[in-house]
């Protein structure tokens, strides 16, 4: 059998939130149905070729139709005795009263992911002035090895260290990244970037028990194995292969941003995608082929649709910004052995690269 196949439903294409970075464009006040969600789970859920299931739940916010959350992991437990998890992602400000002691209930079969961008500046900033409609606490409290999905805009890149440091402080984990469709080539941004995670790397090695950010836990040490003679490279996500997204009508898509909600365009295009989970190289850029990075630079096909119109060549602008982003790695772990703190599988491996990567 293969493995965990997830079952994206937009439940809604409603959203309390207007975020600056977000590429769903095409928002409306439409939710999905019962009978839809229904048709949908019975067609993957009869799979035999899958060992489980993650059944997640996307919009808009998808607590905004709550009422299909709980039809659904209802018909689902009474209906299939199968491993299925569920999950949402949402953006905390629906997660209160009833559905907080609704999760509280089924805490052991359902999970959601909290999209939350730092101090209240920045979440104010990104996210609709939503700091003060969140509650923190029950994130913490029901899924505290969740980590929250930190997004950098441009305008909050001054208030990354801080962001990280102030969610790390309370107890979460955190997964970050820059923002997509956004020109990050400017000096300013590269120059910012450079000081806020020097701040960062200061931070982790006077508090070496924190768990360190995404951004900052890159295993780098890949970087210094042998090169495979290979024509194929594995995508970072089952887009199109293990994953399958469904609007609202029941309409099937590879992922998120190739749905009508971001784009009703690309939507009608990626029926026309023949998707694998080899790629083969040849479609990827030269640039990315000949790239020392191309082995841990995650390579988003539905972004990259979004930003470029083709799934293989991504926003170029982000280059720089990544190569000190994996600069930043390297001085991190040379400053963890320096001072005894790092321990790795592959240390040999690891200082090839440290080497490499600091020239």
């Amino acid at each position: 059998m293969s493995e965990r196949k997830t079952i994206t439903l937009i439940v809604t294409e409603k959203c309390d939130l207007a975020c600056s970075y977000c590429y769903e464009h095409k928002k409306t006040a439409r939710n999905m149905s019962f009978e839809t969600a229904k048709r949908i789970i019975d067609k993957e859920l009869d799979k035999t070729e899958y060992s489980s299931f993650m059944i997640e739940f996307f919009g808009g916010e998808p607590f905004l139709n709550f009422e299909l959350i709980k039809e659904i992991v209802e018909y689902v437990n009474k209906t299939y005795n199968k491993d299925v998890h569920f999950f949402a992602t949402t953006n905390g400000t629906q997660v209160h009263g009833e559905i907080q002691e609704w999760l509280r209930k089924n805490v052991n079969q359902f999970t959601f992911g909290l999209s939350f961008d730092g101090i209240r500046e920045a979440q104010n900033i990104n996210r609709s002035n939503s700091y003060d409609k969140i509650d923190l606490n029950v994130f913490r409290e029901l899924y505290p090895m969740q980590p929250i999905k930190m997004t950098v805009s441009e305008k909050t890149l001054p208030m990354f260290f801080e962001s990280v440091k102030f969610l790390t402080e309370l107890g979460f984990k955190i997964a970050c990244n820059l923002a997509y469709m956004v020109d990050w080539l400017k000096d300013e941004n590269r120059t910012i970037l450079e000081e806020q995670l020097d701040l960062l790397i200061d931070y982790y090695i006077n508090n070496p028990d924190y768990p360190k950010c995404t951004m900052l836990d890159y295993d780098i040490a890949v970087l210094s194995h042998p090169l495979m003679d290979s024509v194929i490279v594995k995508k970072f996500c089952g887009c199109g292969t293990d994953m399958r997204v469904y609007g609202i009508d029941g309409e099937c898509y590879p992922c998120q941003l190739f749905s009508p909600i971001a784009s009703q365009e690309n939507a009608i295009k990626s029926k026309d995608f023949n998707l694998t989970r080899d790629i083969p190289k040849e479609l990827y850029p030269k640039e990315c082929n000949d790239c020392y990075y191309e082995r841990i630079c995650a390579f988003c096909l539905g972004s990259n649709y979004l930003s470029t119109g083709d799934m293989f060549k991504p926003d170029f602008s982000r280059c720089e910004l990544n190569k000190i982003i994996f600069k930043a790695n390297a001085k991190l772990k040379a400053l963890e052995w320096e001072k005894g703190l790092l321990k790795h599988d592959d240390e040999q491996g690891l200082l090839r690269s440290i080497i490499k990567i600091l020239g």
